[in-house]
């Protein structure tokens, strides 16, 4: 009995010290070594130093691709910009009739056109183009009766001057797209071959009317012509009445 009477008494004489003491202290920072003064031991953790001859096998299980059950390859520069190119929703989308400016159409547009829209579509289309770039976006311009006389003129230019050569047509119809310029003269001719404003005219036909060696010329010509044909009619007629009085025998 005295054994346990004084083990009980030291026990209670050391929770009364340690009242005392630690009566102040926060239950919830009781493993807190710092906080008790308690110095802990830290042991220094060894850092194993991979050399270069050291070969690292994670690494090299995920290049291969054994960690995950996929193996996810990424997509190089090359092949995105190629996939960007060929990509087929960019060609159906081209005849989508929902575009960005949908919203703000009064009438929803057809999906299909017919025939006549068509060509009118493309009608527009080429006078938009024109030539191309090529002839820096030339377009067809309004042929009126006296751009029409003006080209057809050009067309027989060889017969206007006997004495120059001119290379052969090589378009048996009229051109369609072209422009009519405006000659400026020099100011260094400006009294030895410059014309006043009576002598300028609009189109190359009054240019022509109003040339006097060309009115004579072409006179020249007509009577040669007349005359020519006047032969053979002469000729053709004698012949004829010949292989009537043949025949009347």
């Amino acid at each position: 009995m005295r054994t346990w009477r004084l083990k009980l008494s030291v026990i209670t004489s050391a929770l009364i010290y340690l009242h005392e003491i630690y009566l102040d202290i926060d239950p919830t920072r009781i493993y807190d070594a710092d906080y008790l003064g308690i110095e802990e031991d830290k042991q220094k953790k060894k850092k194993f130093a991979s050399s270069k001859k050291d070969f690292d096998l994670e690494k090299f299980e995920t290049d291969m691709g054994w960690k995950s059950s996929k193996v996810i390859f990424e997509p190089t520069e090359e092949l995105i910009h190629i996939r960007k190119e060929v990509n087929p929703l960019d060609k159906i989308l081209k005849q989508s009739v929902i575009t960005p400016d949908f919203e703000k159409l009064h009438v929803v547009p057809p999906y299909v056109l017919s025939k006549h829209q068509l060509e009118v579509r493309k009608r527009r289309e080429k006078k938009k183009m024109g030539t191309g770039a090529g002839w820096f976006n030339m377009r067809a311009p309004k042929i009126t009766p006296e751009i029409r006389h003006d080209l057809e003129v050009l067309r027989m230019r060889s017969a206007l001057d006997p004495k120059h050569f001119y290379k052969k047509n090589d378009m048996k119809a009229l051109p369609k797209h072209f422009h009519v310029g405006k000659i400026v003269d020099s100011p260094l001719d400006f009294y030895s071959s410059r014309l006043t404003k009576k002598e300028r005219k609009k189109t190359i036909v009054d240019e022509l009317i109003a040339d006097a060696e060309f009115t004579k010329y072409n006179k020249r010509k007509y009577k040669e012509i007349i005359e020519e044909k006047k032969k053979t009619h002469y000729k053709a007629h004698k012949h004829a009445r010949r292989l009537k009085g043949k025949k009347k025998k």
